[in-house]
């Protein structure tokens, strides 16, 4: 590299370019020389930056054997770009001592604040994790913009902050004074404290010193100090170059100055205070003058586009006018109806550019829900793809089984967790797995359906000893969970107290469930890392408290920023890249998805510790340069020859709002339409995605109507079935033929009819047991509400309504003269040509004149039309069997009265309904008995006897709400719904 030319080394590659491919192309060029390539020192913001120029040289050398040049990241940029400028593996490629002590990792610094934090606040363990992320973050800007202890001080005196800033104020002021001596004391320093020692050493040599080899600093959008300091010293050096990446030269000077002295979310506003800090001007800046054969990057009318939709909303009113054509040449905009649409239209883009040999492509997104529906998108075409972010470790096997079974032990093995557990993909792998799924399968319906156990093991322990069943399989599912599954999961109950030993225990425990497959694969080496990890800050962690229900959230709070990615790309063609992984990278077609507010760009994360009055006060980069970042990663995205851009019009059911991005783009551009040349035939990629999944012609289907032969039906029903037969006969079919019973939800809350029962119950043993003294009513609530589990919740909630329910139907038994009640929960049954109508009548009360049928109804009460008109025949049908002498113990006799007992327990605990009004009279109950027995026996005679179908829904009116069996019977698809 020739040291003649007395400019400046200060170089820009368009956006419209290929970063990474021009300046490996450019380099070649200017070191003819491979041992004078090789003596060079390239310094880039990232691995990612280093690994993609890498792939650069490699693909410039056409095949040839070449003698790379060091490259070293000087520390990854995350999003917040300034806030938190990581540590790099600077020191173990750049010559000479970088720093004295090691420094400090990150989850170890993390796990010590938290012990203190949880220790000064009283903060449970994984709200104090959280916190202590936003503490190290905060430390780390402090100490990377040279912020010392006393100007924090002085930045918030006391009293000048709002309470809760001030007090996260004084914590972040305490600790920043003692934090240094913590850190002496363990022989470390913080990563940014280090870092900043070694950039400012290096940089203070190079100016003494200059190196005897030409150094290239390239790829920053922007840069903390201490990179701008090192920066500043290499643009001045001989044959040294500082190369940024879009910088715009044809910015003048008022808006360039207007976007530095404080537009944060500019796309230039990171370079333009780099050079500003590097003592330059923008006008020193020369385009790059080495292209990369074979590249052709988008045309360059795009980067004044780009230009034009970025530019300073201030500054705009001079500078309207149309894009030229070729800027919007290869640049498509689709907007979708949801997420699930604009995932589809990602695949078909990325499916097509798959059948063109030796093209490349990538979707690009911050959103990982989209990145993750694209990726199950490309499977339907036989593509399998990566997303270079990776897999959160506590979603993988490994983790998520750590989770799931400090989950099931923090809820006291509360049902759905437990089987979340035993169900694990990784519990009991290898041979034994198909028997252990077997036994858990039938441990869930025989114990785990309904309400939920008593808390812990011996709950569930209990519950299979309460079933009452005494089959071989019962016995089969007891031995098996005495015997095995709960001597595995026994050490977990009771939990450890502090973090390190919880820990322990969790790790024991999936190891004697899993085995080796806890280990295996990239996401078991991730989690053995995390406990290599871990071992260093045993201390700290034993200082870390646990509460049980906390024990989940603290493993995914150690979990949180560990992702596991693939070794080796699975697809040659095609990548998933968040925004940081884009950087400095390109391909044919880049595709951009996930394009509204609150996406691209997001929220800026609050910082609970610099209040803005601080930063402002200090000079500290502001929460909005993240937007900047994104901006620049947009806009240097658009560089690439063929871009798409998508968005969804709603999300999450509500209508969604584009990206600032996506706004000033189509404004500028005046508005771009989908090109739709996906296929021969012409059609778009949006109208693509749409026929892709639907029907040639809609499938109609009939109503289903099974008529099974006479001999086949069932002789028995009851007396609540009529209406079903009657409104539904499919249903009834379903239940009685195909023997279909809906299986009890897990960890269910009591049901209407389960909290109906317990009233039921209270006022049958009341009367069974002779009761007087209503002092022994609270005993007899007490014993019937603990059958539904321990819920103490629902005791302080419901108790008082039942109370209020029961005394309402004992004062109407004192306070009645005339009727006395006969028999309680009675069971009967009345037989008709071989037919056996059962049915159970909740209070028969007698008088002189006759027998009395009562029905407590604790919810809805049926209609006197719904009565009348024989859609409703349950008290009537009980009446007949009464004055059959059905019921044991009650003599025949003629009934006279039907009554409901609406009892709701609110502040009219109840209300006294007769069934056909209160103007019936004996005779009209003996007509409408009568007329419900003869219903009955036609009902039976044609659906029982007969061969009459059992049509689904045969009365809507009746049968209009969702019932047990709709799906089975396509119910939603023969309607057209």
């Amino acid at each position: 590299m020739s040291g003649s030319d007395p400019r400046v080394g200060l170089f820009t590659i368009a956006a419209w370019r290929p970063f990474a491919d021009d300046l490996a192309a450019g380099l070649l060029a200017r070191h003819a020389d491979p041992l004078d390539l090789a003596r060079m020192l390239v310094i880039l913001p990232s691995r990612r930056a280093v690994r993609a120029l890498s792939d650069a040289f490699v693909r410039q050398s056409a095949g040839k054997a070449l003698l790379l040049p060091r490259m070293a990241p000087a520390g990854d940029l995350d999003e917040m770009a300034g806030d938190a400028f990581a540590t790099g593996s600077f020191a173990e490629t750049l010559e000479g001592p970088a720093a004295g002590r090691p420094d400090m990792p990150v989850l170890a610094r993390q796990v010590a604040l938290a012990a203190i934090l949880s220790s000064a606040r009283q903060l449970q363990s994984p709200e104090a994790l959280a916190l202590a992320a936003q503490l190290a973050s905060a430390l780390d800007t402090l100490e990377i913009e040279g912020r010392s202890a006393a100007e924090l001080a002085e930045a918030a005196p006391e009293g000048a902050l709002q309470a809760h800033w001030e007090v996260n104020a004084r914590i972040l002021e305490t600790l920043y004074r003692a934090w240094p001596e913590v850190l002496e004391a363990r022989g470390l320093l913080d990563p940014a404290a280090r870092r900043n020692r070694m950039l400012d050493a290096l940089a203070a040599r190079w100016a003494a010193s200059p190196p005897p080899h030409g150094v290239v600093m390239a790829g920053f959008a922007s840069a903390p100090p201490a990179v701008a300091r090192l920066a500043r010293v290499v643009v001045r050096m001989p044959g040294s170059l500082l190369l940024l990446p879009g910088l715009d030269l044809a910015l003048d000077e008022e808006v360039a100055s207007h976007i530095r002295e404080g537009l944060e979310t500019h796309p230039q506003y990171g370079m333009l205070g780099l050079i500003h800090a590097c003592g330059l001007a923008l006008a020193e800046a020369r385009p790059w003058p080495h292209v990369a054969p074979g590249h052709s990057g988008s045309p360059p009318a795009r980067a004044a586009l780009v230009s034009l939709a970025m530019h300073p909303p201030a500054l705009s009113g001079a500078r309207l006018a149309a894009p030229e054509a070729e800027a919007l040449s290869g640049l498509r905009m689709v907007e979708a109806a949801h997420p699930a649409e604009e995932a589809l239209v990602i695949a078909l883009a990325l499916r097509k550019l798959v059948e063109r040999e030796g093209a490349t492509g990538a979707l690009v997104t911050p959103d990982r829900t989209l990145a993750r529906r694209v990726v199950v998108q490309l499977r339907r075409f036989g593509i399998d793809i990566d997303d270079s972010a990776g897999e959160p470790l506590a979603a993988t096997w490994p983790g998520s089984f750590l989770v799931a079974l400090a989950a099931a032990a923090g809820e006291a093995f509360a049902p759905v967790r437990l089987l979340a557990a035993l169900q694990h993909p990784l519990a009991m792998t290898g041979d034994g797995r198909l028997g252990w799924l077997n036994h858990v399968r039938a441990l869930d319906r025989k114990a785990l359906r309904g309400l939920r156990p008593a808390p812990g093991l011996a709950g569930v322990s209990a519950r299979l000893a309460s079933s009452g069943l005494a089959s071989s399989e019962l016995k089969a599912i007891a031995a098996w969970w005495e015997e095995e599954a709960r001597p595995l999961l026994a050490p977990l109950e009771p939990l450890p107290g502090n973090a390190a030993a919880l820990m322990d225990c969790l790790r024991a425990v999936a190891e004697r469930l899993a085995g080796p497959a806890l280990w295996q694969g990239e996401a078991g080496a991730a989690l053995s890392g995390l406990f290599d990890a871990l071992e260093e800050s045993r201390p700290d962690l034993s200082r870390l408290s646990v509460r049980p229900e906390d024990a989940a959230a603290l493993v995914q709070g150690l979990m949180a920023g560990q992702s596991v990615r693939p070794r080796w790309r699975r697809h040659p063609q095609l990548s998933i890249w968040g925004p940081l992984e884009a950087r400095l990278q390109t391909a044919d077609l880049i595709v951009m998805g996930g394009l509204n507010e609150q996406v691209w760009p997001g929220v800026p994360a609050p910082d609970p510790f610099l209040a803005p009055a601080i930063r402002r006060v200090l000079g500290l980069p502001g929460l909005a340069r993240r937007t900047g970042m994104q901006a620049h990663d947009f806009a240097m995205g658009l560089g690439a020859p063929e871009v798409l851009l998508t968005r969804s019009a709603r999300e999450g059911g509500a209508p969604s709002v584009p990206s600032r991005f996506w706004q000033r783009l189509a404004a500028a551009a005046g508005g771009l339409p989908d090109e739709g040349r996906l296929s021969p035939r012409g059609r778009g990629l949006l109208s693509a995605a749409r026929e892709l999944d639907r029907p040639e012609r809609p499938v109609l289907i009939d109503r289903p109507a099974p008529a099974p032969p006479a001999s086949q039906r069932p002789r028995r029903m009851s007396v609540t079935e009529v209406a079903t037969l009657k409104a539904d006969p499919f249903s009834f079919y379903a239940r009685h033929m195909l023997k279909l019973r809906q299986l009890d939800p897990r960890d269910a809350e009591p049901t209407a009819g389960e909290r109906g029962r317990v009233v039921h119950d209270i006022l049958e043993r009341w009367l069974k047991e002779g009761h007087s003294d209503i002092a022994a009513l609270d005993g007899l609530v007490d014993a019937e509400l603990a059958k539904l589990g321990d819920r103490p919740d629902l005791a302080a909630l419901w108790r008082p309504r039942v109370m209020r329910m029961v005394r309402f139907v004992l004062d109407r038994l004192r306070e009645d003269d005339i009727w006395t009640p006969l028999a309680w929960e009675e069971s009967g049954v009345m037989e008709w040509r071989g037919v056996t109508l059962n049915g159970r009548a909740d209070r028969i009360d007698s008088a002189d004149e006759g027998l009395r049928i009562v029905d407590y109804k604790t919810g809805g009460v049926p209609g006197i039309a719904d009565v009348k008109t024989l859609w409703q025949t349950q008290l009537a049908l009980l009446a007949a069997m009464a004055e059959a002498g059905a019921f044991p113990g009650v003599p025949p006799g003629k009934v006279t009265d039907l009554l409901y007992l609406k009892l709701s327990g609110g502040q009219s605990p109840g209300e006294v309904r007769p069934a056909l009004g209160k103007r019936a009279r004996p005779a009209d109950v003996e007509a409408h008995i009568a007329e419900a027995v003869a219903d009955w026996r036609a009902l039976a005679g044609s659906y029982l006897l007969g061969d009459r179908p059992f049509e689904a829904k045969l009365n809507m009116a009746q049968a209009r709400n969702w019932g047990d069996y709709d799906l089975l019977a396509r119910v939603a698809e023969w309607l057209g719904r």
